[in-house]
């Protein structure tokens, strides 16, 4: 399993002269299950924290290393069930922080929505005391001698305090040698399913391993999360098909780049890319068959400045694209949330101008596939198919004002005859 990255974010360090040695007293003999790499003798009956309910026979498998991919504007909800739980069990620290700018510092999921530090400092009694609590009764074996059963329950990835870092991959604790030796808190993360709540700990059963949100274009961040889990891994990253090659901006970003795609947004230039610059972000995304990073990637850049964007597929006219897509590519089935070559393809066989084939199946190619096989008597899903090639291209007469007017119906309608 790879190792989580060096922590370069957000966190205060102390002084690094801080000794092990102030924890050695003050508990009863540690379990078998610290080990002498610990990061503080544990109790032998650690006190933990109460699941809200039975937590069923079965434990989650143990959770292999997620790194961070997209960037998120708030925590996911096990993430801050989790922190909420712990602080009012505990009674001690503070609550350091769930989210970290994506600007700045290395990756962590803390940008993602899947991290939370809880500040306890190891020199005070008290706080130290709670973080043996907390850390012993998380790595315990179960009474079966399961490893370290309440972190799989929980879908706790790794946790780091005062220099030391224990992890469900490896199962043991380690020297952790990044620049904060976490002496002053306590860091953890969670897998997709830890961050979701989607565990034992909190519903009671096991799920179905959670990859997470996925990657559409190579150099961009991955989409924002949905609510729903992703039980098939991502398929491969793939070039837009009109990327320009700017700064990529996120939550945090500054600077000139910030005010030249507010401007191009159409929101005050202030330089500073806030969740409100995100909101605006997503909203153009999704209008223009964009993923959903939350970023201005180099796919959002080819959008928003259309005549400097590099293409990196043919200039295709409807015949030719409708042509490719048969002969060359074998009428490959698409659905939404496709990227790649033939979602191009399929694009410009249904009449979008180059500038708007963006390589990615969004809203717009959705509605103009639904109305599209509507036209043709088949079944309005936005699920294309060899059937949908065969009709390419088609007359566009009309088709995009329909395919509009029916992504302006209100939430709930939906076209005759579609799923």
């Amino acid at each position: 399993m790879p190792t989580p990255p060096t922590r370069t974010l957000l966190d205060t360090a102390v002084g690094a002269g801080v000794a092990l040695g102030l924890a050695a007293c003050f508990l009863a003999t540690a379990p078998a299950h610290a080990g002498s790499d610990a990061p503080l003798p544990f109790p032998a009956n650690p006190s933990g924290i109460a699941p809200p309910g039975p937590v069923g026979s079965q434990v989650d498998d143990a959770t292999g290393y997620q790194g961070q991919v997209s960037c998120a504007s708030n925590p996911l909800p096990g993430t801050a069930r989790l922190r909420d739980l712990v602080l009012s069990t505990y009674g001690q620290g503070y609550d350091g922080g769930t989210i970290r700018s994506c600007s700045s510092g290395g990756a962590s999921e803390h940008k993602d929505g899947r991290a939370w530090d809880w500040m306890l400092d190891v020199t005070d009694k008290r706080e130290r005391q709670a973080a043996a609590d907390f850390l012993g009764w998380l790595t315990a074996p179960g009474r079966d001698g399961t490893p370290a059963v309440m972190a799989r329950r929980l879908g706790v990835m790794y946790v780091i305090y005062n220099r030391k870092m224990w992890s469900s991959y490896t199962g043991v604790w380690r020297d952790y040698s990044g620049y904060n030796p976490h002496t002053d808190h306590i860091h953890i993360s969670l897998s997709w399913n830890g961050a979701r709540g989607n565990v034992s700990f909190w519903t009671g059963r096991t799920w179905a391993t959670d990859y997470g949100t996925c990657q559409v274009f190579t150099e961009s961040p991955a989409t924002i999360a949905r609510p729903e889990p992703r039980t098939r891994p991502c398929a491969d990253p793939v070039v837009p098909a009109r990327p320009l090659d700017q700064p990529m901006l996120w939550l945090g970003s500054t600077g000139d780049a910030v005010s030249t795609a507010q401007r191009l947004l159409g929101v005050p230039a202030s330089g500073s890319f806030t969740r409100e610059t995100r909101d605006r972000v997503l909203g153009y995304q999704r209008r223009h068959d964009l993923p959903t990073t939350g970023a201005v990637d180099r796919a959002t850049w080819g959008s928003l400045k259309p005549r400097a964007a590099v293409p990196s597929t043919p200039s295709w006219t409807p015949a030719q694209a409708g042509d490719w897509g048969r002969d060359e590519a074998g009428s490959p089935r698409l659905y939404a949330g496709s990227a790649g070559v033939a979602v191009t393809a399929l694009q410009a066989a249904l009449g979008l101008r180059v500038i708007e084939r963006t390589g990615y199946f969004g809203r717009r190619t959705r509605s103009l596939v639904g109305v599209l096989k509507e036209s043709h008597g088949l079944n309005a899903t936005a699920v294309v198919t060899p059937k949908v090639w065969r009709v390419l291209p088609s007359s566009h007469d009309g088709l995009r004002e329909r395919a509009d007017q029916q992504r302006r119906q209100p939430a709930g309608q939906t076209a005759p005859g579609a799923e």
